[in-house]
């Protein structure tokens, strides 16, 4: 009965996770770990950047393989793109939103969000997967990518393109904004746009996409979705600022950063 009770709150989680904002309903799946492996290759990725497309005026996720040479963006809504920044973030809301409200269900009956694959499109419309563990059981439930990046960051669990969409889908990134491999620090500028999808207080500053796992700029105390907005003294205007600073510096430098509504004082060691 226990059982039963966990399987079928389970798939509620999985048809609410389909059926937000729209989207086709979802279905959920029973599974053992072995029909759980991987039918298709799977290339895995890293969130690479949050932006707002000048076009259409709609958030975009982009995705990177792991040499971060190719992009794949996917189209999201408003909520799934504050919800991923803040994620980012590590920002705790005072009451659970819903998708912090789906992870607490995930726990409480002892599950984990094993991973996620987006297996493949259609329409231009992206389908995803979420594999759940419980036990030694897995559970495959449909769901929408946005939803599915949003619990894969809540969870730690890696993300995963099926190798042939991404092949077909990505982009070649032509021009990497980062800042020196050494650091292991990624960046990347503030429009107007993102200003106000992401409710930033101002478009001053860079923002960090992404901070390499223990890398030097991990160890300094910077998060992913940091905001720079002074170093040394010098207010950052753009990307190529913080270049010029952190190459051209000859010891630690001091960065101004807002990160949720705190502004903090970090230690920056570029060398």
């Amino acid at each position: 009965m226990v059982q039963h009770k966990i399987c079928k709150a389970l798939i509620i989680c999985g048809i609410w996770l389909a059926t937000s904002a729209c989207s086709q309903a979802g279905t959920a799946a029973k599974v053992s770990p072995a029909a759980a492996a991987d039918t298709e290759p799977l290339l895995q990725v890293n969130v690479y950047r949050l932006d707002v497309d000048p076009a259409s005026q709609q958030p975009v996720v982009t995705l990177v393989d792991s040499d971060e040479k190719r992009a794949f963006p996917i189209w999201i809504g408003l909520a799934e793109a504050r919800a991923i920044h803040s994620e980012l973030q590590g920002m705790e809301h005072f009451r659970p939103l819903t998708h912090d409200l789906l992870a607490r269900i995930i726990d409480k009956f002892d599950g984990k969000i094993q991973r996620v694959i987006i297996t493949h499109a259609k329409d231009n419309v992206f389908y995803a997967t979420l594999v759940i563990k419980k036990d030694e059981t897995f559970f495959e439930i449909d769901a929408r990518p946005s939803d599915s990046i949003v619990m894969a960051l809540k969870f730690n669990a890696p993300i995963y393109v099926a190798r042939t969409l991404f092949e077909k889908m990505s982009i070649p990134i032509k021009a990497p904004k980062k800042i020196g491999e050494d650091y292991g620090l990624r960046i990347q500028e503030i429009t107007p746009e993102l200003t106000q999808y992401l409710a930033l207080e101002s478009s001053r500053g860079v923002m960090v996409s992404a901070v390499r796992p223990a890398s030097r700029a991990e160890k300094d105390g910077i998060k992913p979705g940091d905001i720079l907005v002074e170093i040394n003294g010098q207010l950052i205007a753009d990307v190529l600022s913080v270049n010029d600073l952190m190459e051209n510096s000859k010891g630690p430098l001091k960065a101004k950063i807002r990160r949720e509504k705190q502004i903090l004082i970090i230690t920056l060691h570029p060398e």
